[in-house]
């Protein structure tokens, strides 16, 4: 089975919107769906190809309209990402955050990704950054589907390399690239395969450190995603 995304939406925006607006923005085909059968339940998901330097796979988007702690549990114990849109003048989600950050913990979910049209900046008209992210520091990425230059797309574009940059159950490292000598494609596998450790490991502790210990944790990983990335 490929790796499963839920998209799903407490705003105006409908999560298949999201999940087209996704496909378009990574180049996919909005038209490449396929129905999983999860335990007595069928849903409609996207495939969103994901090819990077280092390996390839599709991942599911399953577009969900609902409230996402009603799923069984036969599909969120094999989701590997959740997604939530939500409205950024809409103060109650604030409250909803913590028994969403369990529902991540409880079925393993490695990430869960906050999205919003805008966030405020005074929170007496709504939700900032600091508030959302004070109820789910370490559970939810939180990203703004328009930036401050009004970029277009430019919230997509951020999902898509947060997809691109996770390391899913199904990678596949593509064939030899034949403009590299053996020795080059050695070294890259060897880093690729440090990366995969050092995110497993990372994620097997991260849970148990304090706030400093993780983000010196943090540090070591990003500086060798970058050392890896940066390499021709």
């Amino acid at each position: 089975m490929k790796p499963i995304v839920i998209v799903t939406s407490i705003g105006d925006r409908t999560p298949e919107k999201i999940a087209i607006d996704i496909l378009g923005t990574s180049g996919n085909p909005i038209d490449n769906t396929e129905t999983i059968s999860l335990g007595q339940s069928t849903y409609l998901t996207y495939l969103c190809d994901l090819n990077t330097k280092y390996y390839e796979n599709t991942i599911s988007l399953l577009p969900y309209d609902g409230n996402v702690n009603e799923l069984p549990e036969d599909i969120l114990k094999v989701t590997e990402m959740l997604m939530i849109y939500f409205e950024p003048d809409d103060k109650s989600f604030k409250e909803e955050l913590p028994s969403l950050c369990q529902l991540l913990i409880k079925h393993g979910i490695e990430l869960g990704l906050l999205l919003t049209s805008k966030l405020l900046d005074d929170p007496k008209h709504g939700l900032t950054y600091e508030s959302v992210k004070e109820s789910c520091k370490f559970q939810f990425d939180v990203i703004e589907l328009c930036n401050k230059d009004d970029q277009k797309n430019a919230g997509y574009i951020e999902i898509i390399e947060i997809l691109k940059n996770n390391i899913w159950s199904d990678i596949k490292v593509p064939g030899k690239n034949p403009e590299l000598s053996d020795a080059q494609m050695e070294e890259q596998l060897e880093d690729f395969e440090n990366l995969i450790t050092s995110m497993h490991n990372f994620k097997r502790i991260s849970s148990n450190l304090e706030r400093d210990e993780m983000l010196d944790e943090a540090e070591k990983l990003a500086e060798l995603f970058i050392k890896m990335m940066s390499e021709d």
